[in-house]
């Protein structure tokens, strides 16, 4: 059968790959089978709680494979899957099931107690499914532990003909206005993506797919559902490991990872802490990386560790899935050479247009990527105002549909591959000039002695916009040298004012540095702040 609904890609590994893992925690594994029976049992229960199909139901949940029993039941009922950042703060979680209208929460005793205490949160959740934790009494809420859910009988999964447009889940990313934005993908968006995917990487039932991305988080679409489309396993990484690089790559090498898929900056991070020295990554074909600017310097470090591995730059968004892919085969000297994100994936539709809506096609030429196709999402959740600004029609003629506006500003190189430059609204002006930040980044990177770095502007009357450098690197270097160092790459006007040294930088929930932080505990810096802001090394 061909899977026509993201559940099915499940209904049908369960038929073929019955007793094989399906995803892995530590020493505890479910299987094909018991996956596809408890996801069963949970959409009985959630019917029986009176969710019904289009209705959104909430997943707040540490990584665990409940919370991947809860995804597929949500989806065997019809309903969409809206999962939740455990970190984030209770009034953001709370602002999200409002708009969402989620009435119905998979959660545990511990981060139920966080989410109700939020009176907005408290007055929204009718219902409860406790994965872990002892029931508790809650006035006006229907409560029902794990062992309720593996009680109920099965509910026969809802099933379809075609290809389903109808929405699958909700992923929420950070809004310009503080609000996050969520994310309507509809089962033939993330279908088309899985399907593309477990074909062109030759994903089998013996892969080992790592699932790093937290399941708020777009890159964990590919883990969960590429492999479940060819019966491989899910290997969940804890949570815990983010921030021990050595641990991490203990853990691709002990679990005997295949395919690991991840944010460039964990790469990074692994590349100059890992200790990979001490690993042998035999199993390890595919490492994937994305989201993040990683640089030649860091990937050379990872490549001569593993040395049998291919290595993909992916590019995507949240809104398209990803649609670009450079394979690196070879690394130029060059530490500032930017790695390209390619070329569209086979069948997939990506267009470079400039400030007229025309196409872009000659080296060198710098214009905006959209993207088209089956994969570009249903919009914003009830935003139609940021959806009419980002999803626009094609005006390309022989393509019909709408282009999603990525906002990323691109190139083309002399081999017809496309190179990003960064995001347009990371585009400042500064004394006049225009200046991409990236290119910043890049620079402070490349220098021998820095392991990581990011540059931020500062909103200036007189000058547009000061540039502030921020450096964890080796102790012996000074912010003259990196100075220096910059103004023999930069011209003038892009030099940092400052270089500031950090010892740990402020990251995103999904791993990525939190340059608004930077940028607003900066923003209160005076020009004479000491050398030893930011947590001195």
């Amino acid at each position: 059968m061909q899977p026509y609904l993201l559940h099915q890609l499940l209904t049908e590994s369960s038929r073929i790959h019955a007793e094989r893992p399906a995803v892995i925690q530590g020493a505890n594994f479910l299987t094909y089978a018991e996956l596809d029976r408890q996801s069963d049992q949970l959409a009985s229960c959630l019917a029986g709680l009176g969710v019904a199909p289009g209705d959104r139901v909430g997943i707040l949940l540490h990584k665990a494979p409940e919370a991947v029993v809860a995804i597929y039941g949500i989806l065997k009922l019809g309903g969409i899957y809206v999962p939740l950042d455990h970190l984030a703060p209770p009034a953001r979680l709370a602002g999200i099931l409002d708009r969402c209208d989620i009435t119905a929460l998979i959660t545990s005793s511990s981060l139920a107690g966080k989410i109700l205490a939020e009176p907005l949160a408290a007055a929204r959740l009718r219902s409860l499914i406790l994965a872990s934790g002892e029931p508790f009494s809650s006035e006006g809420k229907v409560c029902r532990s794990w062992n309720d859910v593996m009680a109920a009988p099965s509910l026969p999964p809802e099933t379809g003909p075609t290809a389903d447009g109808r929405p699958a889940y909700i992923l929420h990313t950070s809004g310009s206005t503080g609000i996050p934005k969520g994310v309507v993908i509809s089962h033939l968006n993330a279908l088309t993506f899985v399907r593309m995917a477990a074909d062109f990487f030759a994903i089998s039932s013996e892969d080992r797919l790592a699932s790093h991305a937290p399941f708020h988080f777009d890159l964990s679409v590919f883990d969960l559902f590429t492999a479940a489309a060819r019966g491989a396993a899910v290997v969940l990484v804890p949570e815990t490991l983010g921030i021990f690089p050595p641990r991490l790559a203990e853990f691709i090498d002990r679990e005997r990872i295949t395919v690991w898929n991840s944010v460039a900056s964990v790469i990074a991070l692994l590349a100059e802490h890992g200790r990979l020295e001490r690993c042998a990554f035999d199993p390890l074909r595919l490492v994937l990386f994305s989201g993040d600017v990683l640089s030649a310097k860091h990937l050379r470090k990872a490549m001569e560790r593993m040395p049998k591995t291919a290595f993909y730059n992916l590019y995507g968004q949240t809104e398209a899935n990803s649609s670009t892919f450079h394979r690196v085969n070879s690394l130029p000297a060059d530490d500032r050479w930017k790695i390209p994100i390619g070329r569209p994936f086979p069948n997939f539709e990506v267009h470079v247009l400039d400030d007229h809506n025309q196409p872009v096609r000659e080296s060198g030429a710098t214009g905006e990527l959209y993207v088209g196709g089956a994969t570009v999402a249903l919009g914003y959740w009830r935003d139609p105002e940021k959806t009419s600004a980002s999803f626009v029609e094609n005006g390309l003629h022989p393509w019909p549909g709408r282009l999603y506006r990525t906002g990323d500003l691109v190139r083309f190189n002399e081999q017809g591959e496309l190179v990003f430059l960064g995001r347009r609204d990371r585009q400042i002006k500064s004394r006049g000039y225009r200046i991409m930040i990236d290119e910043i980044d890049l620079t402070l990177l490349s220098h021998p002695q820095v392991r990581e770095a990011a540059a931020v502007d500062i909103p200036d009357e007189l000058l547009g916009a000061r540039i502030l450098g921020f450096v964890h690197g080796a102790a012996e270097i000074t912010e003259a040298e990196l100075l220096d160092f910059c103004s023999q790459c930069l011209p003038p006007y892009m030099v940092p004012e400052r270089i500031i040294f950090v010892a740990n930088f402020p990251r995103t929930a999904t791993g990525k540095i939190d340059r608004r932080s930077l940028r607003e505990t900066a923003g209160g810096e005076s020009r004479s702040a000491p050398k030893d802001a930011f947590q001195p090394q």
